[in-house]
């Protein structure tokens, strides 16, 4: 009796009915299955028993039609679930990415700068990250809508969308006939809560293109697998390059093309890795254009305890097991999500530590799993295969960078996660398509449990997405937040203090507003003008004065978390220069910033402000020259700082003094 082959992976949509080996064979590959048993059991093909030949794939392969309904509703659904972001204003990265940034604010007119400088360019930091496409986007923003962060976040949100469009056409393509176990991978992506990060900060776009790309780019290869026309290599090429200019991690999308032909295509491994040429050669054209505009490939990670603590600490190999388990931890169960790990929210691994041993052996279990699927083609060995690739830059981060752990580094392994949970279920509660039990029943009938399971899970990740949007409303929001889950990350204390300082200073601005209105009364205020005044300055000074000491209090915290913390210690100056006036302390404290952060450019044009601000007092030229000598300094430091030469320029045109030298003797004399 001939044996009826049962398709490779669980949760086939074509039961009772003998289903030929995927791609069919050619008659050259064919091979008698006369004399087999039937099987009951699904499992891949016994590689052993396979001639050479038929691992072999001619081109094109069989057409697979694509069901429209699941793409409609993977692109609704992550539209649906960041609706409530846009209203949201500008946090965290975006301030930098869009606000600080001059080239961004040019609008059209900055995108030719944009291609030729790093993504941090106005930060002052060299970490050779070359990313126009999500600046040149945000460019474009600004010339058409000005400061609007209501449009970017529907971008982002719109963006997103397309994304599910594009992995529920592409997992249809790799599972035939399997519409509900692809749309159910399809919706743990997209309805990921770990993926907040990404889509409700606009900043998190150059992710979110660098994997809407990626996703592109094997949808357009398929279909030239599907095809045989080169028109979509191109394609696939161009969106490959456009990956690229999103995110130069995307390089590890190379690893997927092969692997895609493997697993889903049937192609032996010769055949897949051939099929790379036209994409390395995009690859290396990227990297070109990289070196030419912005004159590195790797940039210079600064020595900085806040944001590479490990390799200070030289413990990157060990904490990066130790970040595995976290990883896994929040792919499983994505609650608390926090925005920011920095030193010393999670302490290092070592030899002693035991999320260091379990993240090791969670490391070589899951490699020889990956491995195990490699050889059988199994959906779980897919799903192992892409999570590794696709967490490779992350983990790659600390191995590499000592640098920390973050949640968008997890984005698009949400999809590896994909493939083994709907494995399991299946497995667990699917009844195979070649079963007695499963002939009589209707396929929703077979797939009632994963469905109820999966419709609890979808609804406790739209809920928690959802409500994690909201706390990425604003700056204020978003570091509160974090507080409760995050208090030894000096990130974190330092980032709530700030936000106390700005609303320190709003409060001072309104007690001198209220001060110049009443003094502008003509001919002069009566008594009770006066009266009123005063007690609505002391309200607002008063108020000034308790947000000045909350932020204190957060930034102390944050300095004993981390001594050298120079940005921390720079926030305490400004304390006491803007909301509780101590010019002395003021000194100390900029001071103390520049011995913890020499390359911290505001610190010493803040300090030439207040030389100037004495110099002027006082009658006081040394101090004029100190002001003057500061601000060259915020030059050198950092070029691309605009403060410190407008400060420099306006005090040379009212007194003519340009210092760029002083004797230690005058600087530490005031």
């Amino acid at each position: 009796m001939a044996k009826k082959k049962q398709p490779s992976g669980p949760g086939q949509d074509r039961p009772n009915r003998p289903v030929a080996p995927k791609p069919a064979l050619t008659p050259s590959a064919s091979r008698p299955v006369a004399n087999r048993t039937t099987e009951t059991t699904m499992r891949p093909p016994v590689r052993q028993a396979t001639p050479k030949s038929a691992d072999t794939t001619d081109l094109p392969i069989e057409k697979r039609p694509v069901v429209w309904w699941p793409l409609a509703a993977l692109a609704l659904l992550g539209f649906l679930l960041y609706v409530n972001t846009f209203g949201h204003q500008y946090a965290l990265d975006d301030i930098a990415a869009v606000g600080q940034n001059l080239f961004v604010k040019k609008g059209l007119a900055g995108i030719p700068d944009l291609l030729r400088t790093e993504f941090w360019h106005f930060s002052n930091i060299s970490l050779g990250y070359y990313r126009p496409l999500s600046l040149i986007t945000f460019a474009v923003e600004q010339e058409y809508f000005k400061d609007n962060p209501n449009i970017s976040h529907v971008i982002n949100a719109i963006l997103y969308a397309i994304t599910g469009l594009a992995i529920g056409a592409l997992l249809q393509k790799w599972l035939p006939g399997q519409t509900i176990t692809a749309f159910l991978i399809g919706v743990v992506f997209m309805a990921h809560p770990i993926h907040t990060e990404i889509v409700a900060n606009i900043k998190g776009r150059d992710e979110i293109l660098s994997f809407m790309f990626i996703s592109l780019m094997l949808l357009s290869y398929w279909r030239y697998l599907e095809t045989k026309q080169r028109g979509w290599i191109a394609g696939a090429c161009v969106s490959l390059y456009l990956a690229f200019l999103s995110k130069e991690s995307s390089i590890v999308s190379l690893a997927l093309i092969p692997a895609m032909q493997y697993w889903f295509a049937r192609r032996n491994v010769w055949q897949s890795m051939i099929s790379l040429w036209p994409f390395l050669l995009v690859t290396a054209l990227f990297f070109y254009q990289k070196q030419k505009m912005i004159g590195t490939l790797s940039g210079n990670p600064p020595v900085d305890w806040a944001n590479y603590p490990y390799a200070i600490e030289k413990t990157q190999k060990s904490t990066t097991f130790k970040f595995l388990i976290y990883y896994l931890r929040l792919l499983v169960f994505p609650h608390p999500l926090v925005y920011d790990y920095s030193y010393n929210v999670i302490p290092s691994g070592g030899k002693g530590d035991l999320l260091t041993w379990a993240g090791f052996f969670a490391f070589v279990g899951m490699a020889w799993l990956a491995w195990k699927g490699f050889m059988k083609r199994t959906l779980w060995g897919f799903g192992l295969f892409w999570f590794f690739v696709t967490m490779a830059p992350g983990l790659g981060f600390i191995w590499l960078r000592g640098g920390i752990f973050a949640e968008r580094f997890a984005y698009a392994a949400v999809m590896g996660f994909g493939f083994i949970l709907i494995w399991a279920l299946q497995k667990l509660l699917v009844k195979p398509a070649g079963s007695t039990e499963s002939t009589a029943k209707p396929l929703l009938t077979r797939y009632a449990p994963v469905l109820g399971i999966m419709a609890l899970v979808t609804g406790l990740y739209a809920f928690k997405t959802v409500e994690r949007n909201r706390d990425w409303e604003n700056n204020f929001i978003l570091f509160n937040s974090a507080l409760p889950y995050a208090p030894n990350s000096c990130q974190v204390q330092r980032h709530v203090a700030n936000e106390w300082i700005e609303k320190g200073l709003k409060d001072r601005t309104k007690a001198d507003s209220i001060a110049n209105a009443t003094n502008a009364i003509k001919p002069k205020p009566s008594p009770e003008q006066i009266k009123k005044a005063q007690t609505l300055i002391d309200t607002n000074i008063a108020h000034a004065n308790k947000h000045g000491r909350w932020a204190l209090d957060h930034l102390q915290q944050s300095t004993r978390i981390y001594p050298n913390f120079g940005e921390a210690y720079f926030s305490m100056a400004y304390v006491f220069q803007k909301i509780i006036p101590n010019v002395d302390s003021a000194k100390y404290y900029y001071k103390q910033t520049i011995r913890a952060a020499n390359a911290y450019a505001p610190a010493y044009n803040n300090l030439g402000v207040i030389y100037q601000t004495e110099g002027f007092n006082q009658n006081n030229r040394q101090k004029l020259e100190l002001a003057s000598y500061y601000y060259n300094r915020s030059m050198v430091v950092n070029p691309a700082y605009a403060d410190g030469p407008n400060n420099r320029a306006n005090l040379m045109k009212a007194t003519g003094i340009d210092v760029k030298f002083l004797p230690d003797s005058i600087v530490n004399k005031y």
